[in-house]
């Protein structure tokens, strides 16, 4: 096994140095990119720097942590440490009606790896990380949505390849997390998740608005502006199409930074059942209102014809390549024949060689639903099948997600 050297050690350590120094550069509300930068060295550090055997330790006490956080937000204790001071293990105890050594010791975790801190004996505080599990917060949901939804089918994955051997699961029903959840053979991924109740349905939406700003930027990777023209000169074609869109959040988002796109001629999509609750919560939504509210189904004849964008994020990742071929044939078909810059974009994570660990560990996630994030080649070979020319990959600097910018073949 090759074994770092001190002057490597002390390479990375000079590198981190400097990249931490460049925090002084940019103020807080702008250093997402630096911070990774210096994350990814320090992870690299790390690697090279530490024991096999405290390694082991820490895959360990990292399942631990994951159990005992998932603990205190079911509980809502991470709501209930005051923003200022402590509060102790008595009282969290007392308020749930719990036998307080349970509460203290699983607390004792969460201060021994540092996501609260220990004020005084029997008592924590937040620390600089813990508020984002509070009830509501969106980096906080999507833990908790990844834990309750992905971790026992993870758990579970040596049994179903001991079932169905090491091959790439297939459909809808018979794949990993169907499985998992006591399932297989009789319902699809949706289905499963759709069993979990109300409270996880509100979880789920709050985890898909998680990490915007990491992961799953609305703004600043394609340029719209041209859209802004186009509206100008030409008031009669619906503009964009926010395919399989929830609430709109990427939509919304653009034209804040687009104003000049009119949002009476762009529409959201989605299954009939979500169009009620989209409507109501676009009505108090100044840059919503006037959008559009569409019933659609992503594998049946586009109701919005003839739109000069189509915009489809964090879908195809959810299918195989038939689906996806499918779902993007149907779009390409609805491309006005009278206007070549109409575009299909597709707005999801780009597979690289080698790749990112963000976008490796969702691939994994989407393994167990039979689908995956996908290369610019994979989606320049499902664009060529549905109809479509791939024109660009737009990627902004540190993303991982693009747009995968076609046109009508």
């Amino acid at each position: 096994m090759a074994t770092s050297t001190v002057d490597d050690l002390q390479a990375l350590c000079s590198k981190l140095s400097l990249q931490i120094q460049a925090l002084k550069n940019v103020d807080e509300d702008n250093d997402l990119l630096v911070r990774r930068t210096a994350t990814s060295t320090a992870r690299k550090l790390l690697n090279e720097l530490i024991h096999p055997e405290e390694l082991a330790a820490d895959q360990i006490i990292t399942l631990s942590e994951w159990a005992c956080i998932r603990m205190y937000m079911k509980w809502k204790f991470f709501d209930k440490i005051p923003s200022e001071g402590g509060i102790s293990y008595r009282e969290l105890a007392n308020s749930i009606d719990a036998d307080e050594e349970v509460i203290s010791r699983i607390g004792q975790m969460l201060v021994s790896t540092g996501k609260l801190l220990q004020p005084t004996s029997g008592y924590v505080a937040h620390s600089r990380l813990s508020p984002s599990y509070k009830t509501g917060d969106r980096n906080g949901s999507s833990f908790a949505m990844h834990h309750d939804d992905f971790q026992p089918v993870f758990a579970s994955l040596p049994s179903y390849f001991d079932k169905y051997g090491p091959r790439l699961p297939l459909g809808n029903t018979k794949i990993p997390l169907t499985y998992a959840f006591g399932a297989d053979g009789k319902s699809d991924h949706w289905e499963v998740l759709a069993r979990h109740g109300k409270e996880h349905e509100e979880q789920f939406g709050f985890a898909m608005q998680a990490m915007i700003n990491y992961a799953w930027p609305y703004t600043g990777v394609y340029d719209f502006s041209w859209v802004e023209e186009y509206a100008s000169s030409n008031s009669e074609r619906p503009l964009i199409v926010d395919v399989g869109a929830s609430f709109g959040h990427a939509l919304r988002a653009n034209l804040v930074k687009y104003p000049g796109i009119p949002p009476s001629r762009c529409a959201v999509e989605d299954r009939a059942a979500m169009i009620p609750s989209i409507r109501e919560d676009h009505l108090k939504d100044p840059v919503m209102k006037d959008v559009q509210k569409v019933a659609a189904d992503l594998h049946k004849e586009q109701p919005v014809k003839g739109a000069l964008v189509y915009l489809i994020r964090r879908c195809t990742h959810d299918y195989d390549d038939e689906d996806c071929v499918n779902i993007l044939k149907i779009l390409a078909d609805s491309l006005p024949d009278d206007e070549p810059r109409a575009r299909v974009l597709i707005n999801d994570q780009i597979m690289t060689d080698p790749p990112h660990r963000w976008v490796a560990a969702m691939d994994i996630v989407m393994l167990t639903w039979a689908s995956r994030e996908r290369s610019e080649k994979q989606f320049a070979d499902l664009a060529q099948r549905a109809g479509l020319v791939l024109v660009k990959v737009h990627r902004a600097e540190g993303a991982t997600m693009g747009v995968v910018e076609c046109k009508k073949a």
